[in-house]
């Protein structure tokens, strides 16, 4: 038996479970999400980084938008890799939350049906009808989002 390569393989297995476990604690802040996001009514995963871009002083134009609805469902952006002004990652995200529930939202939003916002304009009909408001900006960073394979 080689000694030196079961320990090898022990050191690395003991490592990739702490990476593992790191992982897991800061899910929220860094790394690669399973299905997080919708876009157009397609839903994406995300490659989150650990940046802060508040107070760069960047134009709006420079941003695309994330509407947060603080756990009620997954986020919706307004823009994806390939379309036209996409930014390429860059994100403001907006605080959405629901004075008269979200099922009220749903009623006035979800204009496919299918029981979930997951279209910006799905959020701008919700928010127009005063079931959903825009609390304004929460967050500046950088994360690119990639198309959950079907």
């Amino acid at each position: 038996m080689n000694h030196k390569r079961v320990l090898g393989t022990a050191a690395v297995l003991g490592a990739g479970a702490m990476l593992s476990l790191g992982a897991a604690a800061t899910a929220g802040a860094a790394g690669v999400s399973g299905p997080a996001i919708y876009v157009d009514h397609e839903l994406y995963r995300t490659v989150a980084t650990p940046t802060d871009l508040s107070g760069t002083g960047a134009p709006a134009q420079a941003w695309d938008t994330i509407y947060s609805f603080n756990g009620a469902q997954r986020s919706v952006a307004t823009a994806a890799p390939g379309d036209v002004g996409f930014t390429g990652g860059r994100w403001q995200v907006h605080s959405v939350t629901f004075p008269q529930g979200y099922a009220a939202a749903l009623a006035a939003g979800d204009l496919d049906g299918n029981g979930v916002l997951d279209a910006t304009a799905e959020v701008q009909a919700a928010m127009a009808s005063g079931a959903a408001v825009d609390n304004g900006v929460v967050k500046y960073f950088v994360c690119t989002i990639n198309k959950v394979p079907g």
